[in-house]
């Protein structure tokens, strides 16, 4: 008797639902889990109050990722998310930390007499326009960078113009130094503070050129501009002597200057779809056009499975976010009146 009162005790425990509470207990602590090994992942240290506080930033973020990822597998949206090295980060955050595209710096270039931009050689170029063109099969595009806690955004977009305009005039191919420019290049632009491409490239001609990575490393991803190493300048492995500023808003333009080089570019990335983008198409209704960060476009071409044509963008955030670093941004869109996340704004290339 006593056996069979048991088992009808436990068969009604068994039987009593799980309340919300213990659901959403349950629900914490996988993402916690989850929060423990991205920790581990992308060596975030911190805990206490700290910890508490990124967690509850990283469960809000989860959510954002998951609920669009639910979309993504429906056929609903052409980019999925994920839980990249951002993923602690509030939107205010992250737009304080890792964009610094400031296009009211042009003033300052202007008032020390360095002005030019009209050297847009790609227009007397006939030729036909290939359906696809990606500039890193071609040798002209260095590894994924990283700028780390610093808005130097702007120093890696004139790199890579650089970079590439370097090895279409028939050099090897160099990646050269961000800190040079982060760091000497202070009279017009502002180091982690943000910058402006036209504006290094005033400054590489002024310079006389631009020394290689390797001779100037980077050190500044921690977020603090350090002191210009004036025996560096002399140690010059690219230059240029002028640069186009491209018709703004005219991705046809963009395109033709495409087919002969990198270009360096400036587009709006504040928003979550690009703060945690992990791969697919990003079309234009996803972002504005406030400029806020300097990016280079190596090339652009055609996804069959979501039937766009895109551009195809090199980030500076390392090759763990994105694609392997790169972002595929929607091209010549037709349902918006301007191009995905401004791209044709305010593109822009170097001449040799």
């Amino acid at each position: 008797m006593r056996v069979i009162l048991l088992l009808a005790a436990i068969a009604a425990t068994c039987a009593i639902p799980t309340s919300p509470a213990s659901k959403t207990s349950s629900v914490d602590d996988e993402i916690h889990l989850a929060f423990i090994s991205w920790k581990n992942k992308f060596e975030k240290v911190y805990d206490g109050a700290e910890h508490l506080a990124r967690f509850a930033v990283f469960k809000a973020n989860m959510e954002i990722i998951r609920a669009h990822n639910a979309l993504y597998e429906l056929g609903e949206e052409t980019f999925s998310m994920a839980a990249n090295q951002f993923a602690d980060m509030t939107a205010e955050e992250f737009k304080r930390t890792v964009l610094g595209y400031k296009p009211e710096l042009k003033g300052k270039r202007l008032l020390q007499g360095l002005n030019s931009g009209k050297n847009c050689t790609h227009r007397s170029n006939n030729s036909t326009r290939p359906k696809a063109i990606d500039w890193r099969t071609k040798s002209a595009v260095t590894p994924v960078k990283n700028q780390g806690q610093c808005g130097s955004c702007w120093s890696f977009s004139t790199t890579g113009a650089v970079e590439g305009a370097w090895v279409v005039a028939g050099h090897p191919l160099i990646s050269l130094s961000e800190e040079e420019l982060v760091q000497c290049d202070t009279k017009s632009d502002q180091g982690c503070n943000g910058g402006l491409m036209d504006n290094a490239y005033a400054w590489i001609i002024q310079n006389g050129g631009i020394a290689a990575e390797d001779v100037y490393p980077y050190i500044s991803g921690n977020g603090t501009t350090g002191v210009c190493h004036v025996a560096f300048l002399s140690k010059k492995v690219a230059s240029i002597s002028d640069w186009c500023d491209l018709k703004p808003e005219d991705e046809s333009d963009l395109e033709l200057a495409l087919v002969q080089q990198p270009v360096a570019v400036a587009i709006e990335a504040d928003q979550s779809s690009f703060q945690f983008y992990n791969g697919g198409v990003l079309p234009a209704k996803k972002c504005g056009t406030k400029l806020d960060h300097g990016v280079l476009a190596v090339g652009y071409g055609y996804d069959k499975k979501h039937k766009m044509h895109y551009w195809i963008v090199k980030n500076s955030w390392g090759a763990e976010w994105g694609d392997e670093g790169y972002i595929r941004l929607e091209k010549m869109p037709k349902k918006t009146k301007h191009s995905a996340c401004g791209i044709a704004k305010a593109a822009s290339y170097p001449t040799v």
